[in-house]
C-alpha cells in the first residue's frame, strides 16, 4: 500500500511540467498575438509584451486564473490517480484521454470569449503531456523493477 502511494505521488509530481509549459506558452503567445495584431494586443507596447509580461504572467495565473488552474489541477490529479492505478501499461492512451477530457471547456471559452490564449494553452497541455509520458514511463519501469526484485 505504501509503495503504491509513493508510486502515485511520483506520477502526480510530474504535473509541474504543465505550469512551466503554460508560462512559456503564454509568453510566446503574447509575442505572437502582438506580431499578428490580434485584438487586444495591438495597443500594447513591445516593452510591455517582451519584458513586463515575464512578471505579469504569474499574476495572470494566480489572480485571474486561480479558479481555473485549481480546477485543472484537481481534474488532472483525479484522472492521474484513476488512470494510473487501473491501467499502467497504456501511458500514452491515459495521457491522451486526460487531454481530451480536460480541453473542451478551454476550446469553448476561446471561441465564446474570443480569448485565443486558451487555444495555445490547450496545445501546450498536449505537448507537456508528451513530456510527462517519458517521466511516467521511467517511474513505472522503476516501480516494476523494484516490485520484481522484492518478489524474488
Amino acid at each position: 500500500m505504501l509503495n503504491r502511494t509513493k508510486y502515485t505521488s511520483k506520477i502526480l509530481a510530474t504535473n509541474w511540467v504543465h505550469f512551466v509549459g503554460f508560462y512559456v506558452t503564454t509568453y510566446l503567445s503574447l509575442i505572437f498575438f502582438k506580431l499578428i495584431g490580434l485584438e487586444g494586443s495591438e495597443n500594447e507596447d513591445w516593452a510591455v509584451v517582451l519584458f513586463l509580461s515575464l512578471l505579469t504572467i504569474p499574476l495572470l495565473f494566480f489572480v485571474y486564473g486561480l479558479r481555473i488552474i485549481g480546477g485543472f489541477l484537481a481534474a488532472i490529479i483525479i484522472l492521474d490517480i484513476v488512470g494510473f492505478n487501473l491501467k499502467t501499461d497504456r501511458i500514452r492512451l491515459i495521457l491522451f484521454l486526460e487531454w481530451l477530457l480536460i480541453i473542451p471547456p478551454f476550446i469553448n471559452w476561446a471561441f465564446e470569449y474570443e480569448y485565443w490564449l486558451w487555444i495555445t494553452l490547450s496545445i501546450s497541455f498536449f505537448i507537456t503531456q508528451l513530456f510527462r509520458e517519458k517521466k511516467i514511463t521511467k517511474i513505472i519501469n522503476r516501480n516494476l523493477a523494484t516490485s520484481a526484485h522484492a518478489n524474488e
